[in-house]
């Protein structure tokens, strides 16, 4: 990891962020058809509630160092597969009951924890986990609400913390090699986020004036960050805008930030 995530200390801000998602999340579960598919998943509704479920499960056990999933292996999409396999749960007010208490219970552990301590997942620490599961309760959250035709009501500006914390673990400096270029992410109700890559190397901190401005709303972003939506489909249809004086470095993002490996996705 090129990048350090301690350069701004977001791990208690992550934890707050993941806190008061669970009940949001909780409720879109509960709303959701068991039954029906996202737009560009192959798991239902019920495979995602068990798929949350077993994430925060496994990330549970990383942090009190027992045997978990993750172990030196982390997330990707057959593991996913296997852990939602293993869920028999498919009654989705149980499984918000699950995940309610399963995100609870591993909130208490890792408040106690600093964001830096290592786990046995790779490239990974504790505030990993946390931005990891954030993130994936707004990403999830979003996909069954829509589908139950409502509005996701996680707050946007809860990504804050988890998308900082998230960059620099998406980052592969072997494709980032001989690169240079600076970055400014604006999602809608989102304080931005800079960030700069220097000679393949991504730096704790970006210039005041960065090249390239990504302008996205958050669930574009995150269903990116998977995978569910294409870039060029994002900038075909302007839910993903490049501005600065640069614009064209926005291609090189999913280059730079390849989608995090995850089941389900169509």
């Amino acid at each position: 990891m090129s990048m350090s995530p301690t350069a701004t200390d977001h791990h208690q801000p992550a934890c707050d962020a993941l806190e008061r998602s669970t009940p949001a999340l909780v409720e879109a579960i509960r709303r959701a058809p068991a039954e029906t598919r996202p737009a560009r998943m192959r798991w239902t509704n019920a495979e995602i509630a068990a798929h949350l479920y077993a994430s925060v499960v496994e990330s549970h056990k990383l942090v009190r160092g027992v045997p978990s999933a993750y172990d030196g292996a982390g997330p990707s999409a057959e593991l996913d597969e296997e852990l939602v396999a293993a869920v028999e749960e498919r009654d989705l007010s149980l499984l918000a009951e699950m995940v309610d208490k399963a995100t609870h219970a591993f909130l208490g552990d890792l408040r106690a924890l600093s964001g830096v301590d290592p786990v046995s997942m790779p490239r990974a620490r504790v505030s990993t986990l946390v931005a990891l599961l954030a993130a994936d309760h707004h990403l999830h959250g979003g996909q069954l609400a829509e589908t139950a035709g409502g509005q996701w009501n996680g707050a946007p500006a809860d990504l804050h913390a988890p998308v900082s914390m998230l960059i620099p673990y998406a980052f592969d400096p072997d494709a980032a090699e001989g690169f240079t270029g600076s970055y400014t992410l604006r999602l809608t109700g989102v304080v931005p986020i800079r960030y700069a890559v220097v000679d393949g190397e991504l730096q704790d901190e970006a210039p005041e004036l960065t090249d390239c401005t990504i302008s996205a709303d958050p669930q574009t972003f995150l269903r990116l960050g998977i995978g569910a939506v294409s870039q060029l489909r994002a900038l075909a249809t302007l839910k993903v805008r490049a501005g600065g004086r640069r614009p064209w470095l926005a291609r090189s993002t999913t280059r730079l930030f390849p989608p995090i490996p995850h089941g389900g996705v169509g």
